[in-house]
């Protein structure tokens, strides 16, 4: 199993998504909180994360009178830390994403998770919902890093995206920040930033960690 894991963060590390074949894009940022917390991810560690979208394609079909998309994920159980040079990696199996529409713009991150105010993410129509089939953080000496995880997309309005299209997934990934003082809420661990993508077919091309992360900081 961490022969396995080990192979998949290396491949992780040297590729990245291409931008060709891009069926729809939802950006988003918010926080995420671990058990424990981070960078000592134990396995068995469940990781958590609350975000609100910035913006999305008319691809996902949001009602034009919802004030806002939140994104709840839960479930990410820790498979534990692999160092690989100067940077640690973190696996994690399981894990399901809900996205939801609402028409009253009412998240609220609360303090010390678990999220007393996590209704506030959950409620509305249901936009999206799947199963994560791969989940993977990367976390360098700085205390920055980038995480992706790949898709099987299972109900909501926007689940249809790939129905008839060859190659089709959807990925969750972007870039972190921890331990940043007032901008994280107490009691998360990790300030996040990324994009929900849908793509036709997800070719890859070499690049390094540092480019990996510069494309969600962007």
């Amino acid at each position: 199993m961490k022969v396995l894991f080990l192979s998949l963060v290396l491949v992780f590390a040297i590729s990245a998504p291409a931008a060709a074949g891009e069926i729809a894009l939802m950006d988003y940022s918010g926080f995420a909180w671990e058990d424990g917390g981070v960078p000592t991810s134990n396995p068995g560690d469940v990781l958590a994360i609350t975000a609100v979208a910035l913006s999305y394609d008319a691809a996902f079909g949001v009602d034009p009178g919802s004030q806002e998309v939140t994104i709840y994920i839960y479930d990410l159980t820790s498979t534990g830390e692999v160092p690989i040079g100067l940077d640690t990696f973190i696996g994690y199996t399981g894990g399901h994403i809900e996205v939801y529409e609402d028409a009253i713009l009412d998240h609220d991150w609360g303090v010390a998770p678990p999220n007393v105010q996590q209704s506030t993410f959950t409620n509305g129509a249901l936009l999206f919902e799947g199963d994560f089939t791969d989940f993977v953080l990367v976390l360098d000496v700085a205390g920055t890093g980038v995480y992706e995880g790949t898709i099987d997309g299972v109900g909501g309005t926007a689940a249809n995206i790939c129905d008839g299209l060859s190659d089709c997934a959807y990925t969750f990934g972007g870039a972190f920040n921890r331990d940043v003082g007032a901008q994280i809420p107490d009691g998360y661990d990790l300030q996040i930033q990324g994009t929900l993508e849908v793509d036709a077919s997800v070719p890859t091309r070499p690049t390094s960690f540092g480019s990996v992360k510069s494309l969600f900081n962007n």
